[in-house]
């Protein structure tokens, strides 16, 4: 287990090893449960972008991962995001990995 502690002064705890067992279960779903589990996958993102210390770029910009996952929760129809789900994947895959 892993603690940190906010600027609140809550103190929370993480385990490395699940973090990277929800790596793996997360980028060996089909795109069709990747979708379905959107939030979740979103979260992920979102804690292992800050546990990572990931530059602004590589998340928020209009090509970052958190960016990307949100327009697919936001804007699932829109067809150059889904055409783009393959990348995003790679994207995620590439960014978020824990060794």
């Amino acid at each position: 287990m892993i603690q940190y502690t906010l600027g609140n002064g809550g103190t929370y705890s993480f385990d490395y090893q699940g973090l990277r067992r929800d790596y793996h279960r997360i980028v060996h779903q089909t795109d069709e449960q990747f979708m379905a589990e959107l939030p979740a996958a979103l979260h992920f993102a979102v804690f292992v972008c800050w546990v990572k210390g990931l530059d602004a770029h590589w998340v928020l910009a209009d090509d970052g991962i958190i960016h990307q996952l949100v327009h697919l929760l936001h804007l699932p129809d829109e067809p150059v995001i889904m055409d783009d789900l393959p990348e995003i994947r790679r994207l995620f895959a590439e960014l978020l990995e824990l060794k």
